[in-house]
């Protein structure tokens, strides 16, 4: 467990918290979203549809925080090569697959402060103390959007064969004050982000790459022992 929660923990941390800013603070902490729709029924798309960029990666982490669920498929690069998934589903259950890399092979669930570990093809319920999700609400405030900086609108594009709003952007992260560049491809018709690529100035991680489905529901049990 000892070795395994850092990287569980850098999971959620990036696909969660560095990869968007601001609000995403709720899904992390568990907090309830503050809507019930899937994607593609969270409105229109980008409010401004690039004149503003900054506005449009602010509107685009509050679609994503109404969310009901989602998949993050994730693969990073560094001292710490990172191949996992994770699913999230409101509104604080979470299940994390480690596919390649560290821990490869493993699975954990998260519901509420109850986590569960799959080691060895085996479930194993995880003592109180050692299960709660980190809680990064006063990191994420409104306050970490002031960091945000140098937003631009890079045009459109697509994402497997979807239409796409491609934005840049600098920011440093909530803990530790890493300074990251990033990229953010929104859905042209929902206003969601579909993808993320984040570049890191320091650390064991060095880039991390993000593709969301927020279309595919998703239910995330207790495992059966």
């Amino acid at each position: 467990m000892k070795k395994l929660s850092p990287v569980a923990l850098v999971l959620l941390f990036v696909v969660l918290g560095c990869g968007l800013p601001g609000q995403l603070k709720d899904l992390i902490s568990g907090g309830k979203p503050s809507g019930t729709g899937s994607s593609s029924s969270s409105g229109g798309g980008t409010a401004t549809g690039g004149s503003d960029p900054k506005a449009d990666v602010v509107a685009a982490s509050k679609k994503f925080l109404e969310l009901p669920y989602f998949t993050a498929n994730m693969e990073g690069m560094g001292e710490i090569p990172i191949k996992s998934q994770v699913a999230y589903a409101s509104p604080d259950r979470f299940h994390v697959k480690y596919l390649g890399g560290t821990g490869s092979g493993m699975e954990m669930i998260w519901i509420g402060k109850d986590m569960y570990m799959n080691a060895n093809g085996k479930w194993s319920k995880m003592p109180t103390a050692q299960t709660s999700i980190p809680n990064l609400r006063d990191s994420f405030t409104e306050e970490g959007l002031k960091t945000l900086s140098d937003v631009k609108f890079e045009g459109e594009d697509t994402v497997d064969g979807k239409p796409a709003l491609a934005y840049s952007y600098k920011n440093v992260t909530p803990a530790g004050n890493y300074p990251f560049t990033s990229k953010i491809w929104v859905g042209e018709d929902t206003g969601v982000p579909m993808k993320i690529y984040v570049e890191y100035d320091n650390g064991t991680l060095k880039n991390m790459t993000v593709n969301y489905d927020t279309e595919t529901k998703v239910t995330i049990d207790p495992p059966v022992k």
